[in-house]
C-alpha cells in the first residue's frame, strides 16, 4: 500500500476528529474557576440608628454548608466591594472601632459572642488599683462598660449568578425581603443599651472630692447571630459627675438588664469627701429599668440624696479613712 495514501487518511482523520470536538463544545465556555466567585457591594443603609458614627465596620458571612466563614472589614459607613462564592449565607455585622470589646466563638454564626473583660469597681476613678473596695454589694462579676455596638444579623443571603437576595429584619421584627443584581444593603441598629441617670436634690454636694458609680443584674453579654444576651448577672462600674450645685449625672452603656434570672438592680454611689472619709449608697433601682419605655435608652432617676457635712469642730462621729460608710436609701420621687 502506498505510503502517501496512508498519511493522507491518517490527517484527514485527525483533522476529522478534531472538528467533532470543537462543535461538540463550542456552545459553552470553558470554566477554570471553582467555586463561581461574584462580585458584590456591601452598602450600610443608617436609618434605624442615625446618630451611630462608627469608624468602620466588620461584616461575616457564614456559608450554609458549613464551609469556613469570611470576613471582611470596612473603613466609614459606607461599605464597599467584595467577591463571594456562590452560595447561601447566614450574615453578622458590627462596628469594629470598639477598643473594649471581645469577641469569641466567632467561628460559628451561633457561637459569635461579644462581651467586656473583668474590672475593678472603681475602674473609672483615676488611680483605683491602690484604693481597697467596700464589701461587695452584689455577689456578682464585675465587668466594665461595652462600648456603643451598632449592627445586626442576615438569617438568608442567597448569591447566584444573577444577583443577591437577601433578608432585612425591622425594629418591629419583621421580615422584608430584597433582590438586587449587585449590592446587599445591611440596616444596623444599636445592640448595646444606653443608660443614664441623674441623683437629684443633693445636699452638699460642694465638699466632694470625687465619686463613681456602679449598677447590678446586667447582662454579661450578646449574641449577635441568636439576637440573645447571656444572661448572666454582672456588675458595671460607671463614672459619675457633679452637674451644677446640686445634682450628680452621668452616662454608660451596657448589654441590658439580666431579666432572665430576676436580678435585683441595684444602683451604687461611691463617694470620696474632701475629709478623706468614703461613703457609699444604694437604691433598688430594678422597677425603674424593668418597666423603662425604651429598654435601649434607659433613664434612671434618685431624689433627694445627703451627703454629710465634713465634722470641723471635733464633734458627731467618725470614721477611719481606709473605713467605708454604707447608706441604704429608698427612692424618693
Amino acid at each position: 500500500m502506498n505510503t502517501k495514501v496512508i498519511y493522507a487518511g491518517l490527517a484527514a482523520l485527525y483533522l476529522m476528529t478534531l472538528s467533532v470536538l470543537f462543535s461538540s463544545c463550542g456552545h459553552k465556555d470553558l470554566c477554570y474557576q471553582h467555586p463561581h466567585m461574584k462580585t458584590i457591594r456591601v452598602a450600610f443603609d443608617w436609618r434605624n440608628a442615625p446618630d451611630a458614627s462608627p469608624k468602620g465596620m466588620t461584616v461575616m458571612f457564614y456559608p450554609m454548608d458549613g464551609s469556613t466563614y469570611r470576613r471582611f472589614d470596612f473603613q466609614g459607613l459606607d461599605g464597599g466591594k467584595i467577591e463571594l462564592p456562590v452560595g447561601e449565607y447566614r450574615v453578622i455585622f458590627h462596628n469594629n472601632d470598639s477598643d473594649v470589646d471581645l469577641c469569641y466563638g466567632m467561628e460559628e454564626f451561633d457561637t459569635h459572642f461579644h462581651y467586656t473583660r473583668q474590672g475593678h469597681i472603681f475602674e473609672p476613678v483615676y488611680g483605683n488599683a491602690a484604693m481597697p473596695a467596700p464589701n461587695a454589694v452584689e455577689d456578682e462579676l464585675v465587668c466594665i462598660s461595652p462600648g456603643e455596638m451598632v449592627g445586626g444579623r442576615v438569617m438568608s443571603l442567597v448569591v447566584d449568578e444573577n444577583g443577591v437576595s437577601f433578608e432585612e429584619e425591622t425594629p418591629e421584627d419583621d421580615v422584608v425581603q430584597h433582590r438586587s443584581p449587585t449590592i446587599v444593603t445591611l440596616y444596623p441598629v444599636m445592640m448595646t443599651c444606653h443608660y443614664t441617670f441623674e441623683i437629684r436634690n443633693v445636699k452638699n454636694l460642694k465638699y466632694v472630692d470625687q465619686m463613681s458609680g456602679s449598677l447590678s443584674g446586667l447582662n454579661y453579654g450578646i449574641y449577635p447571630g441568636r439576637k440573645d444576651f447571656e444572661h448572666k448577672g454582672v456588675t458595671v462600674p460607671f463614672s459619675a459627675s457633679s452637674s451644677g450645685r446640686d445634682m450628680i449625672t452621668g452616662d454608660f452603656y451596657t448589654y441590658g438588664h439580666c431579666r432572665k434570672h430576676n436580678k435585683t438592680t441595684t444602683f451604687t454611689l461611691y463617694v470620696w469627701m474632701n475629709d478623706d472619709k468614703k461613703y457609699y449608697y444604694t437604691w433598688n433601682v430594678t422597677e425603674q429599668v424593668q418597666k423603662a419605655p425604651d429598654q435601649r435608652n434607659v433613664h434612671i432617676i434618685i431624689d433627694n440624696m445627703d451627703l454629710p457635712q465634713p465634722i470641723t469642730n471635733g464633734s458627731g462621729y467618725d470614721v477611719d479613712v481606709d473605713d467605708w460608710l454604707v447608706v441604704e436609701e429608698e427612692i424618693k420621687m
